[in-house]
């Protein structure tokens, strides 16, 4: 859009869905009158001589004309936040109001009074209005202000601030909030979720256990995330959330860092270069959550087979997509399985790597006809193409498929391009054989940043001081 601000012409081509939120985008990036060329319905279900006609004579002379017309230059700088009150009334007014403007998600709030916006505003060393993101797509400036109004509607504590914080500068980093922006607002309802780790999840009771993400502490966590994603980054149903069946609230969760380290198997965040007792916060997007596996075996390789398997049938967009990254959640139990038969992390992801793999053929059918938006030629010639690509080999069938004659011939191609693409967390019930695959895009961890004073704060509030929930390490 920097050609646009500069007074370059250039025309977005979109679907009639997304007239809106091309001008919504537009005035967000500060381009008052975005061109755009609308295509008159789902292209993907369309014939390529009904796209090329539709192209020729509906899109093109729009192109043609948002190129050669001129274009507003002008911005419009975004407000920042304010102490002025937005509304006086009783608890079922101020509801109403906060629904029909928007900033609701319909459920019962609590009013975000000065009163308590400034209690949680107490747990942070930030300055209440100093910008800790930026977040796309409306480019509004998160502070700790406005992160705590949002915290205080979705009913969560002030100790609960600095987490929030570390969430709301995981989604705006600049190295993470392409991937964010794209798939916030996306048609397949992307789901972002949050991970922790460290002792002041434990310390604050985030449920890395039975219950999990339906754990009061960690729902209001998730909550407050997605009124964020409302009103700071500018997500909203039928405008910029443009979700084809909805979109849930965010997912959090807890890692159990004691189950893992039972079995000898690291912490999440020890895999990714943090100290043991460092607090952090990952974020993911995902497209799945139900649909968990039971395993019924107590064979760690027939177990690990039975997840490469899983890993097959749970991608991102069921069909047309291969490739993406897979976050595993393993309760405690079905983890030790595989550490009692010499599994870590890292091995078992390099055997899932290798094991999860689907018939190419396959593969080059549900790219043609499952496409996410891609335009591929027709399925002859790309499945000429898919079976020329090196990594779709012959005699690597998975073991869940028999040996038939000729089996030998035919070609597969793996889910995942190597183990990097797979993260496993060691969670939920204990005393049940479960594991859930979360199909995902890209990762973005960020430390935890707690107040001087948070001891004295965490007291005041009736916690237990943060070293009782510090892991020893193994030096000590």
């Amino acid at each position: 859009m920097q050609a646009e601000k500069s007074g370059i012409p250039g025309v977005v081509v979109v679907g009639p869905g997304f007239v809106e939120l091309g001008n919504l985008t537009g005035t967000d990036n500060g381009i008052p009158s975005i061109q755009l060329a609308i295509y008159p319905g789902p292209f993907d279900l369309h014939t390529n001589e009904a796209l090329r006609e539709n192209t020729l004579k509906e899109v093109v002379p729009l192109v043609v004309k948002g190129l050669t017309g001129k274009i507003a230059t002008s911005t419009k700088a975004q407000k920042g936040p304010s102490e002025r009150s937005a509304f006086t009334g009783t608890l079922e007014q101020i509801s109403r109001h906060f629904d029909e403007s928007g900033w609701s998600d319909g459920m019962a709030i609590v009013p975000p009074t000065k009163e308590r916006v400034d209690e949680f505003l107490k747990f942070t060393d930030y300055k209440p209005d100093e910008e800790v993101a930026i977040l796309e797509s409306a480019n509004l400036r998160a502070t700790p202000r406005n992160i705590a109004v949002n915290a205080v509607m979705a009913g969560a504590r002030p100790e609960h601030m600095p987490l929030l914080i570390a969430m709301v500068q995981s989604i705006g980093d600049p190295k993470y909030k392409v991937s964010y922006s794209r798939r916030a607002g996306s048609t397949h309802s992307f789901q972002t979720y949050y991970w922790l780790n460290g002792p002041v999840a434990r310390q604050l009771g985030v449920d890395f256990g039975q219950g999990l993400i339906a754990h009061p502490i960690n729902q209001v966590l998730g909550r407050t995330m997605s009124l964020i994603e409302r009103n700071i980054a500018g997500y909203r149903i039928k405008l910029t959330q443009v979700g084809s069946f909805g979109k849930v609230t965010s997912w959090v969760l807890a890692e159990d860092e004691e189950g893992a380290r039972q079995i000898g198997w690291k912490p999440n965040h020890v895999e990714r270069g943090f100290h043991l007792n460092a607090n952090t916060v990952t974020t993911g997007e995902s497209t799945v959550w139900g649909q968990n596996l039971i395993p019924a075996t107590s064979d760690p390789k027939v177990l690990m087979q039975l997840i490469a398997y899983d890993l097959t049938h749970k991608e991102q967009f069921a069909a047309g997509w291969n490739g993406s990254r897979r976050t595993l959640l393993m309760t405690p139990t079905t983890a030790k399985v595989l550490a009692d038969g010499g599994y870590t992390k890292d091995s078992l992801k390099a055997d899932l790597a290798k094991t999860a793999r689907i018939i190419s053929y396959e593969w080059a059918f549900s790219k043609v006809h499952g496409s996410y938006g891609a335009i591929y030629p027709p399925f002859e010639e790309e499945l000429a193409t898919t079976l020329a690509e090196p990594r779709a080999e012959k005699g690597k069938l998975p073991p869940w498929w028999p040996r038939f004659p000729g089996w030998e011939e035919i070609q597969t191609t793996p889910v995942v391009p190597d183990s990097s693409y797979l993260e496993i967390l060691v969670l939920g019930d204990p005393s049940r054989n479960k594991v859930q695959t979360l199909s995902a895009n890209g990762y973005n961890t960020i430390e935890v940043r707690l107040p001087k004073n948070w001891d004295e704060l965490t007291t005041k509030a009736g916690y237990r001081p943060l070293r009782e929930f510090l892991l020893a390490t193994p030096a000590e």
